[in-house]
């Protein structure tokens, strides 16, 4: 009996506890880390509560992100209007090809493209989330988190209820 517990007493010693909860969920306040470099598009200097940004997290390297770029794009043409603007950011793993690739592939991706050189931003989003893959798509709606996960499980009809959702909770003006 005196075993098990000081085995776990060890590993929890050790840091080999169980992993730390997320500390970003769906319903907080969106991270006001935004990209170190901007490639193409809208340049965002901060978050404006008025409007919804898809923030997706992808990198070249990655096939699935790759997959998603058609799909992004057509979201940002058929939401703009709806004040929605994608930005999506290339992770810092492999940030030296970004630039290249959107030079190469840039008419196909129909939103703004920005890169986490330095790392920051992957870590006060994606880590702070509990996410370690991409793509992971952030939809940030009336500056709170209102989704997190693939960015193919979204279409417009998601997004605008989120928005609404938005609208219902924020205060009324006076």
């Amino acid at each position: 009996m005196r075993l098990p517990t000081l085995l776990l007493l060890l590993l929890t010693t050790l840091g080999f506890a169980a992993p730390k909860a997320p500390t970003l969920n769906v319903g907080d306040k969106a991270p006001t880390k935004l990209p170190s470099g901007w490639i193409k598009g809208d340049r965002v200097s901060a978050l404006d509560p008025n409007k919804t940004y898809l923030v997706e997290f992808w990198a070249t390297w990655c096939p699935p992100c790759v997959a998603s770029i058609p799909h992004l794009s057509e979201l940002q043409k058929t939401l703009k209007a709806d004040g929605v603007q994608v930005i999506s950011v290339h992770v810092s793993s492999g940030v030296e090809a970004a630039d290249a690739y959107v030079r190469k592939n840039g008419k196909q991706m129909e939103y703004t493209v920005a890169k986490d050189a330095n790392g920051a931003m992957g870590k006060a989003w994606l880590e702070a989330a509990g996410r370690n893959g991409i793509p992971c798509g952030f939809v940030v709606a009336g500056g709170k988190i209102a989704y997190i996960g693939h960015p193919a499980s979204l279409n417009a009809e998601k997004i605008r209820g989120f928005i609404a959702e938005a609208k219902a909770a924020a205060p009324a003006k006076k």
